[in-house]
């Protein structure tokens, strides 16, 4: 019996040693897998960190960007809003001319003219006091007549001259909105450089 146990004895002897060699190898495949899957996540989280600082920092930028551009627009609307109300100002002092700067400026438009033939002339609402038949015909030539007109422009200021269906405008909200669409850009410049 001896034997038999000695046989049992190293079978199962063999058999605890493949067993812990088994155990041994598999413990170490699972921590090497465990420690790969560790640094798989490691990375994968190190890659994520990453991606959300850029992410962030892109949002970041979208904002600050469209931060500047709403401050630049609000920047743009105030010069707009201000650049408006000088022109409009710049209509409101004129239509307040006394007469006396009134015709001057007239008798400077109408030197500047060279018409001949009758003239209409046609005053705005807010200047017709300013002229009179009377100061038009110091104007009059052997080439040149000027008819004060009975028809009004209404709500305006400045006067218009019509010959032969050709008006000169002169109307002061008209002269001003000109110099706002040609020289608006200067005048931005010089007032907000």
């Amino acid at each position: 019996m001896d034997a038999i146990e000695k046989i049992v004895e190293q079978i199962l002897e063999k058999g605890t040693c493949e067993a812990e060699a088994v155990k041994k190898s598999e413990v170490n495949r699972i921590e090497s897998n465990f420690y790969e899957q560790i640094a798989a996540l490691d990375i994968q989280k190190k890659q994520q960190i990453t991606k959300n600082a850029e992410l962030s920092k892109k949002i970041f930028r979208q904002k600050q960007n469209r931060q500047q551009l709403e401050v630049k627009q609000a920047t743009l609307n105030s010069k707009q809003e201000l650049l408006g109300q000088l022109f409009k100002e710049t209509t409101e002092k004129m239509k307040q001319w006394d007469t006396e700067t009134f015709q001057q400026f007239a008798s400077g438009m109408l030197s500047k003219l060279d018409l001949s033939g009758e003239v209409v002339f046609n005053a705005g609402e807010y200047s017709k006091d300013k002229i009179s038949q009377t100061w038009l015909d110091q104007f009059t030539t052997d080439k040149l007549t000027l008819q004060l007109s009975e028809k009004i422009i209404p709500k305006e200021s400045g006067f218009v001259l019509a010959k032969d269906g050709i008006e000169y405008n002169f109307l002061f909200s008209t002269l001003v909105q000109e110099v706002q669409t040609t020289e608006i850009y200067k005048i931005a410049e010089m007032l907000f450089g």
